[in-house]
């Protein structure tokens, strides 16, 4: 009885301790992930930043960086930030200026890699940089900076066969300036939208942190379909004239060019919120119809309310929808940063895996 009341008594005081310091980890993380100080370059409608909130990081934007000015009073609106922390064009920031901070976003122009695009890559053949070559411009910033983190997104072209040789120097770039890169193709649709939208993200963390421990997110099954998210009223100006109806074509609904009241829609582009060239269709009791700004956020994974927000400030539903269709969907960069984010716990400068505390 003796022997069992003292291994108890050492069981219950080892618990005790195990407690203590699973709470005193906690509290660390919490803190850790509180004081997060991010720099979002080509912010668009701030896709990433909406992740972040969405998951609960409390974290501080440094500046954000967008050019369009359009676009940078639409970040302003659905954010509620200040537009004096636009740092605007890019190519203008002193790195030397800025305030430090833990993570860098950067989803840099894709019009130079796109299917859809001229396809130069990074340099035209006179070895300017191009519009997608500014990612050089984040570059030097990180190298000066040096974030513990940096999240980048582009178009799957860019880890084509057509563009391997500037991918793998973009890699060796990000290495010599100090970083180990992760990179993966992931769609949308396999992350609880559906929204079929194949985009490659590439996370870099900063060597002296890394555990070698990341990993890409696993699929999800997908329990939603696109009618989920359709409103239950358009206005007039969203249905199809005479005109508009050879988008419907059997030829392009086969071939994917466009889609009509699918499951899940095919990718959004910057012209879905036009009658003239839209991709995805839906069809009602009162005709053929494109989607409606609400609708289109939604299927990236803004809340409807920012659509009426930018309507209500005098944005027409094309710059919505141009705006739409160059974001990132917000539910995989959410499960990208709950990897990256919540992996790993801070004590003492070091990341340990959860599962390796106890």
């Amino acid at each position: 009885m003796i022997v069992i009341q003292s291994t108890l008594g050492l069981l219950i005081k080892a618990y005790n301790k195990i407690s203590l310091l699973n709470k005193k980890l906690q509290r660390n993380e919490s803190e850790y992930l509180k004081g997060l100080r991010v720099l979002s370059l080509f912010s668009g409608i701030g896709a990433f930043e909406e992740a972040l909130k969405n998951i609960n990081i409390d974290f501080k934007l440094v500046n954000y960086c967008e050019f369009d000015s359009s676009v940078s009073k639409a970040y302003s609106i659905i954010h509620n930030v200040d537009e004096k922390l636009n740092l605007g064009d890019i190519t203008t920031i002193d790195e030397n200026k800025l305030d430090d901070f833990d993570l860098m976003t950067y989803g840099f122009p894709c019009q130079d890699i796109s299917a859809l695009g001229d396809q130069k890559g990074l340099m035209d053949e006179n070895g300017a940089l191009t519009r997608s070559g500014l990612f050089f411009e984040a570059v030097r910033i990180a190298k000066k900076k040096l974030p513990k983190y940096l999240l980048a997104e582009n178009v799957r072209m860019l880890v084509s066969k057509k563009f391997k040789t500037q991918f793998r120097e973009m890699l060796k770039l990000l290495d010599e300036i100090g970083y180990n890169t992760y990179w993966q193709v992931l769609n949308s649709k396999d992350y609880g939208v559906p929204h079929s939208r194949n985009r490659v993200f590439l996370v870099s963390i900063r060597k002296d942190i890394d555990d070698g421990q990341f990993k890409f997110p696993e699929k999800i099954q997908l329990s939603k379909k696109a009618s989920d998210f359709y409103d239950s009223f358009a206005s007039q100006d969203h249905y199809l004239r005479e005109k508009d109806m050879k988008y419907l074509s059997e030829f392009r609904l086969k071939k994917k060019y466009s889609s009509l009241n699918s499951d899940i829609i095919i990718c959004q582009t910057t012209k879905q919120g036009n009658l003239a060239n839209p991709q995805n269709f839906i069809r009602d009791k009162k005709g053929y119809r494109v989607m409606t700004s609400r609708e289109l956020l939604a299927l990236q994974g803004f809340k409807k309310k920012y659509a009426e927000a930018l309507l209500n400030e005098g944005f027409t539903k094309e710059q919505i929808g141009k705006f739409s269709g160059n974001s990132i969907t917000v539910d995989v960069l959410e499960r990208i940063f709950e990897k990256l984010l919540h992996t790993g716990i801070k004590v003492e400068n070091k990341i340990l895996k959860n599962e390796n505390i106890i």
